[in-house]
C-alpha cells in the first residue's frame, strides 16, 4: 500500500505542476517581447527541469516497479499514458522549447504551446485517476 501512496504524491504533483505549467507560464509566454522571452526562457528551462525530471523519473521507477511486481492492467492503462506523455514530451514540446531558445519561433508555436498542452494535462489527470483507484 505504500508504493501506491508514492505514487499518488508524485503522479499528483506532476498533475499540478503541469496545470500550473498550463495555466500560468505557457499564457505568460505571449505577453513576453521576443527578447526578453528568450531571456525568460533560458532561465526559466532549466529551473523547471530541476523539478520536473526526478519527478518524471520517480513516476516511471514506482509504475515500473508495481508493473512488475504487482501486475495489473490497469497499471498496463498507466504505463501507457505515461509513455504516452513522454513521447509526446520528447517528440513535440522539446523541439517547440528548441525553437524558442534559437530565436526560431513565432506566435502561433507560442499558441501551439498551449494548445497542445491541454493533451498531457488531460492524460496526466487520468494518470492520477487511475492512481486514486489503487489506493
Amino acid at each position: 500500500m505504500i508504493i501506491e501512496v508514492f505514487k499518488f504524491c508524485v503522479d499528483f504533483g506532476l498533475l499540478v505542476l503541469i496545470l500550473m505549467v498550463q495555466v500560468i507560464v505557457y499564457p505568460s509566454f505571449l505577453h513576453f517581447s521576443k527578447t526578453n522571452l528568450i531571456k525568460w526562457h533560458q532561465s526559466y528551462t532549466p529551473k523547471i527541469t530541476t523539478i520536473v525530471a526526478p519527478l518524471m523519473i520517480a513516476q516511471v521507477a514506482l509504475h515500473a516497479y508495481t508493473l512488475i511486481f504487482s501486475f495489473s492492467y490497469l497499471q498496463v492503462i498507466q504505463t501507457i499514458l505515461i509513455a504516452s506523455v513522454w513521447l509526446i514530451t520528447f517528440l513535440y514540446f522539446v523541439p517547440l522549447h528548441q525553437k524558442i531558445e534559437s530565436k526560431q519561433f513565432t506566435t502561433q508555436n507560442l499558441k501551439n504551446l498551449i494548445n497542445y498542452n491541454w493533451l498531457r494535462t488531460i492524460i496526466w489527470l487520468f494518470i492520477v485517476l487511475l492512481s486514486l483507484l489503487e489506493l
